[in-house]
């Protein structure tokens, strides 16, 4: 049996590897501030000291405005024995948050992307889904504030696991995060003006911490060496339960079914109340979980292993029904379906993840099996309401697969691009799944607006939201009354509007410096606008080119304008503004003015998933902006 002392200068050797890795991992990591030295002595019978220190430090120059990295750095004996590194996030950085945090790092952008949508507020399954809202707790409430990110912490001496150090360090890290953020709050002596009320004010600077432990599980690789598929599945169970296990005895309650936990700051809040043993944890699928141990080993022994491959035909022997709905064309499916309509091969089965028939067909998007299904087979209408392990029915788990695709791509290596300002519409196929599940439910719903993802069933040409249209027509008629200041100095008004007049080609411009009939005639496409939107149409170049034929105006400014500048990019220069202004001055995607402003007026108004989209709807009207996806990696 080895010594104490060789044990410990065992963990000496790996202590100094994993520091190495970590400042590999971690190359910003020079520019120490803020430093905080502590010691703990830990518990049991051979107590030992250990000296923690606490730093922060900037993560480069383009991030340092909205990001700082908390760094904990643990020593015994000279030796580093653990390690920690956090994020303090501004969400201020809303409208991008999404590629800040992807650009931070794989676990940044790993809780982005599955706690957050693209503008920093928890999905609304976290929150409404009666299955993926888990404990219900967080609410709202996770919506605002800056949040603290744990992304790693790491005792590396075994010898000191179990001892009390992880908890210690997670402590010292929270309770630096709630000074750091007291320091970085603002005194609220102007809430009224800039957030609305001191609730909102309150509300906007409310702190977070998050984790996600099963990325902190590591080191168990040389534990599962010439193991069976359970003994394998049982090792990594009890791993991930032991770190959940460990952030729940810090105060982390699981956000919604997802794999991401949160911890309050405020001592009242309902998280606080609820028991570690009471926490939510979604359902697993021992099968399923045994199944991709069993080709994870075989991919280990034998690396050529296609697992994919080996799975599927695993599936085609076990359940054909199900292989074929994943691997043939639509038309081929219907006919496969119908060959064996008569045979006793299983219609009722589900997979592993309890995915009925009408799961698979719907998420891949073949609309002519899908109503073969629901018109031959005995009861299969009743697959509308099963549930598979996340809690989906097949609508629901169609609308999650659409919603990736409308939003994320992605590409590299762990890399995801938001998407979400491209999209223009779902398939035509995904369009007849949607309806086949709404059933009777769709019939006062259009095809349009299952096609761009409207929620409300009210979206004119089904993308432009009720509370985008009040939006865009508060801007437009606050824009129409102040263009007009000046309009009779050419030279003035075009200075004074620079900003305003950007999408104009330069040749324009200069005309209207010289033709003031050509400035009334800009200055009326607002007017316009605003008049098309509140007719209840979407503010194309055609639909306000047919406002202005039908205003009878004279002298006819507007007529001259458009036949000058074109009636495309005339009406883009303006439209292209108000949308722009819009999104600046809107409560996810900008400051919130606009809300604050238009108060109750706006509240009112049915929600609906467009609602903060302005550059699709934008696209939709044909004022798309000049920058492409391509560009952007």
């Amino acid at each position: 049996m080895e010594s104490n002392r060789e044990k410990v200068n065992g963990d000496r050797v790996s202590l100094k590897r994993s520091r190495v890795e970590f400042e590999d991992e971690n190359e910003d990591l020079d520019c120490e501030r803020d430093i905080e030295e502590h010691e703990y002595t830990t518990s049991g019978n051979m107590a030992r000291t250990v000296k923690i220190r606490l730093f922060l430090t900037d993560e480069g120059m383009s991030m340092s405005s909205w990001m700082k990295v908390f760094v904990a750095e643990c020593t015994c004996d000279g030796a580093f024995v653990a390690t920690a590194l956090a994020r303090y996030i501004r969400r201020e950085v809303r409208s991008e948050l999404w590629e800040k945090m992807d650009a931070a790092g794989v676990e940044t952008s790993d809780v982005a992307f599955h706690v957050f949508d693209r503008y920093g507020t928890v999905k609304a399954k976290y929150k409404d889904h009666p299955v993926q809202r888990g404990t219900g707790v967080w609410g709202n409430g996770l919506d605002h504030g800056p949040l603290f990110l744990i992304e790693n912490l790491r005792v590396t001496a075994r010898s000191l696991r179990g001892k009390g150090l992880g908890k210690k360090i997670v402590s010292l890290l929270l309770n630096k995060a709630r000074l750091f953020y007291l320091d970085d709050k603002p005194d609220g002596k102007d809430a009224d003006l800039f957030y609305g009320s001191n609730e909102a004010f309150e509300r906007a600077w409310t702190l977070h911490a998050l984790v996600t432990p099963g990325k902190l599980t590591t080191e168990i690789g040389s534990r599962l060496v010439g193991k069976s598929a359970e003994e394998r599945l049982t090792t990594k169970a009890r791993v991930q339960s032991g770190a959940i296990g460990f952030w729940r005895s810090c105060g982390f309650r699981r956000i919604g079914a997802s794999r991401c936990f949160a911890f309050s700051f405020d001592l009242q809040h309902q998280s606080r109340a609820i028991p570690a043993a009471s926490d939510f944890d979604p359902r697993r699928s021992h099968a399923e979980e045994l199944e991709d141990e069993e080709l994870e080993a075989i991919s280990e022994a034998h690396g050529s292993t296609n697992v994919k491959k080996v799975k599927m035909e695993r599936l085609r022997h076990t359940l054909p029904l199900h292989h074929a709905a994943l691997t043939l064309v639509d038309e081929e499916l219907k006919t496969f379906f119908a060959t064996h309509a008569d045979d006793k091969i299983g219609w009722d089965r589900v997979t592993n993840s309890e995915a009925t028939l009408l799961h698979l067909t719907a998420c891949e998007l073949k609309p002519l099996s899908m109503r073969w299904l629901l018109e031959n087979v005995h009861h299969a209408d009743r697959w509308k309401t099963a549930r598979d392990i996340r809690g989906y029915t097949p609508l629901e788990a169609l609308q999650e697969t659409l919603e990736k695709m409308r939003t994320q791509k992605e590409y590299g290596f762990f890399r995801v691009l938001n998407i979400s300002d491209h999209f223009e519409g779902y398939p035509d196929a995904a369009v007849s799944c949607l309806s086949l599940l709404f059933g009777q439910d769709a019939l006062g719903v259009s095809r349009a607006c299952l096609r761009y993802g409207c929620t409300c069933g009210e979206c004119i040409e089904g993308f432009l939201s009720a509370r985008m249209r009040s939006s865009l027509i508060f801007h437009g008629e606050i824009m129409f009354d102040l263009i007009q200041n000046g309009l009779y100095d050419g030279q003035f008004w075009i200075e004074d509007n620079d900003d305003i007049l950007g999408y104009l080609d330069p040749g324009v411009r200069k005309n209207l410096e010289t033709n003031k009939s050509l400035r009334k005639g800009f200055v009326n496409i607002f007017q316009i606008a605003v008049e098309c939107l509140r007719a209840k149409k979407a503010p194309t170049a055609e639909n306000l080119e047919w406002c202005s034929n039908n205003r009878s105006e004279w002298p006819p400014d507007t007529k001259n304008y458009l036949r000058r500048a074109g009636a495309q990019m005339g009406c883009r220069a303006v439209l292209r503004y108000i949308f722009d202004t819009a999104r600046e001055q809107d409560e996810k995607a900008g400051d919130g003015e606009c809300q604050l402003t238009l108060k109750e007026k706006w509240s009112d108004l049915p929600t609906c998933r467009n609602d903060h989209e302005f550059e699709f709807v934008a696209r939709a009207c044909g004022y798309g902006s000049d920058d492409s996806i391509s560009s952007r990696y």
